[in-house]
């Protein structure tokens, strides 16, 4: 389960809607989801900018459910800071982290923190580099370690990202690989894995047995999803598209189509996304596994705007009617 605690559109959260996502995490553990991802960014629509925080507080409601953070922006941040929070999380909930990073891509989320958008790789590659020794558990050769280290010996870490640098330096650096494919996934994710994680992998001596593929896509499975789309899911997605695209700022060719040019036509991205019945939704994502060997698949139950009670819908439907079919 993915979550930004957006509330809707031009509305800020409250505590009762930060109360009620809890209880979104609450029914997910219950219903056997594996983990929830906590993502970040730095805008002014109430998207969650502290990822950690949040995870700490799903971690105090729960005890099974892995936390993600999917993914915390490293290069914003100090790498020594991101180390102790996580130490930190990691103890209250028991060693249930699962450490996601990335580089951003938001120009102005670099401009606030004074940063260089041009500096993502080193601020990537040095990041990285400090929190798998920061986190390993092992004697640390620098004047001042952490003063919390994790339950986990070590924390996983997990890069995520779709850019050719981002896939290299997961395989060559983590324990695994956040991809996503909002829009078109069973056009792009077979390229996506043929062209750059199965190479990446190959290079860097990495199996499916030691290095986790996580794939997030959009997905709503109802009996009655014409009309939810309709009413309801269409609009949400389509909102978190346009912002997105109007974030990254359509520059960066290895962007995916819905970032550099979002579609306004419900009836035709509908068409291109994981939307129908429950045994349709799970035949095509069992088809996907075929040609790209997710170990979980990460859906957006409560995008911004959906009712609370749809979302409990979508969680229930999926975990029991969808994933028991999908392959494996």
């Amino acid at each position: 389960m993915y979550t930004d605690m957006r509330a809707a559109p031009g509305l800020p959260p409250t505590p009762a809607h930060y109360d009620r996502v809890i209880g979104l995490v609450r029914l997910a553990e219950r219903l056997g989801y594996r983990t929830v991802w906590a993502t970040e960014q730095h805008v002014d629509d109430g998207y969650l900018p502290a990822p950690l925080i949040a995870l700490s507080a799903f971690a105090r409601e729960t005890s099974t459910i892995r936390l993600g953070t999917g993914v915390h922006l490293l290069t914003l941040t100090d790498p020594r800071r991101v180390a102790e929070e996580a130490g930190v999380l990691d103890v209250l909930s028991n060693g249930r982290l699962t450490l996601g990073v990335g580089a951003g891509l938001n120009p102005h989320e670099f401009r606030i923190f004074h940063r260089r958008l041009e500096d993502r790789a080193r601020s990537m590659e040095d990041g990285l580099s400090y929190l798998r020794r920061a986190l390993s558990g092992e004697p640390s050769s620098e004047q001042y370690p952490i003063s919390v280290g994790p339950v986990q010996r070590p924390v996983p870490l997990i890069v995520g990202g779709l850019a050719k640098p981002a896939v290299d330096r997961a395989a060559r650096l983590a324990d695994g690989h956040l991809s996503y494919s909002l829009v078109d996934a069973e056009v792009e994710v077979p390229q996506l894995w043929n062209e750059r994680i199965a190479p990446a992998m190959e290079r860097h001596g990495r199996t499916p047995g030691d290095f986790r593929l996580a794939l997030s896509v959009t997905v709503w499975a109802s009996d009655d999803w014409e009309r939810e789309w309709r009413e309801h899911v269409g609009a949400a997605f389509r909102y978190q598209q346009v912002m997105y695209a109007e974030w990254a700022g359509g520059g960066e060719e290895d962007l995916p189509a819905f970032l550099r040019q979002p579609s306004w036509d419900l009836d035709e991205v509908r068409r291109r996304v994981f939307a129908g019945r429950p045994d349709e939704v799970a035949e095509r994502l069992s088809a996907l596994r075929e040609v790209f060997p997710f170990d979980e698949i990460v859906i957006w139950p409560a995008l911004p705007g959906v009712p609370f009670e749809l979302a409990e819908k979508c969680l229930r439907t999926f975990a029991t009617q969808v994933a028991p079919a999908i392959t494996g």
